[in-house]
């Protein structure tokens, strides 16, 4: 996937798709928000494959702090809306 092989990134959404969902509902409570995050997860994953580096960090946990991080996004904006209105 890193080599911009689209084969090997669809094995590995079809892999990691399920999870990642699970753990953006989890955290922003709703199936709209997750798919929405998942969707940018697996975008950015697309986009940044060839930095990832084995042997720093399994791919699994690169992924799922790409997806934390776009619900961390999302949440503060969510506060931030709240406040300003």
């Amino acid at each position: 996937a890193g080599a911009g092989d689209a084969q090997a990134y669809r094995l590995l959404v079809d892999r990691h798709l399920g999870r990642v969902f699970g753990l953006a509902r989890r955290l922003l409570g709703s199936e709209a928000d997750a798919e929405d995050a998942a969707q940018e997860a697996f975008l950015r994953v697309w986009k940044h494959a060839g930095s990832w580096t084995p042997g720093r960090a399994k791919f699994e946990t690169w992924l799922y702090r790409v997806t934390l991080n776009l619900c961390y996004d999302r949440l503060r904006r969510r506060r931030e809306t709240t406040v300003d209105e």
